[in-house]
């Protein structure tokens, strides 16, 4: 009934419909690992966001790795800007608005280094008009954030402009030793800077979206086993049983093989007496 299944058309349908699923249920799989990774950041933000600040020697220590459940955590650092080695970080628009987050490395009284964004400045070309950081030893209050990837934002722009804050990149071209994490300055901020704003908890559309492709997967399932189904029976009331080439094929060179022409038939022994009778004597 299902020998059809094994013709080449049947066959190459076949493959394609389980590549087809697998595909979808694969992706299904990705969006539930991106709403795992939302569901930890979340976490992270709800626990540090709010905390109140504590000194940075208390989290980070230089040439240690930064803790990435210490993310987004406020600290209270106490440094001197050092304007000389300043970098700009383009094109990250703020609120739908272009501009550069400044960030300046703070000196603190060791001689280490945190790099912080220091806001952003709204510019409509390439060369910002950003105020200078203040002179003199300054306290601030900053939150922490981990390193990026500089692969991520496509790399470095050019000379004192980044997309993408990679410390350990940028802590090479620095004259002194740089902490493992950078931080964003928080409210109040300089005059002309604009704060960034705190993160928020979010669980995005990650888990409504694997709901639809594993929708989709079963849709495709549920779908080839009816077309199979429907096929299946039309043969049946026709009277196929098989593949209707294969089938076709047969059928008529049975039929033509036992429909050969009387005249290569041998003759009966009642012709041949026959014969014999209507000859002259």
């Amino acid at each position: 009934m299902y020998r059809f299944l094994a013709s080449r058309r049947w066959l190459v349908r076949t493959v394609a419909g389980i590549l087809l699923v697998l595909v979808c249920l694969r992706l299904g799989m990705w969006q539930l690992d991106r709403a795992d990774g939302r569901s930890e950041r979340n976490a992270v933000i709800e626990a540090n966001a709010d905390a109140p600040p504590v000194p940075l020697d208390a989290i980070l220590a230089p040439g240690e790795s930064f803790d990435t459940a210490d993310q987004w955590r406020r600290t209270e650092v106490r440094g001197r800007y050092d304007p000389s080695n300043e970098l700009f970080l383009r094109l990250r628009p703020l609120g739908g608005q272009r501009g550069v987050h400044v960030v300046t490395p703070l000196v603190t009284a060791d001689g280490t280094a945190l790099l912080v964004d220091r806001g952003f400045v709204p510019a409509a070309d390439d060369n910002p008009d950003v105020p200078p950081p203040p002179s003199g030893e300054v306290d601030v209050v900053v939150r922490l954030r981990v390193t990026e990837d500089h692969r991520d934002a496509g790399g470095t722009l050019g000379q004192g402009t980044v997309r993408a804050v990679n410390v350990a990149e940028i802590a090479e071209a620095m004259p002194y030793p740089v902490y493992p994490a950078w931080a964003e300055a928080t409210p109040p901020v300089q005059e002309g800077f604009t704060a960034i704003p705190p993160p928020e908890a979010d669980s995005g559309p990650h888990l409504s979206y694997a709901v639809q492709w594993f929708i989709f997967a079963t849709v495709g399932v549920v779908g080839f086993v009816l077309l199979i189904r429907a096929e299946a029976k039309g043969r049946q009331e026709t009277g196929a049983g098989g593949d209707s080439d294969g089938d076709a094929t047969g059928d008529g060179e049975r039929h033509r093989a036992g429909s050969a022409p009387d005249v290569l038939r041998s003759p009966s022994p009642s012709d041949e007496s026959s014969s014999a009778h209507r000859s002259p004597t």
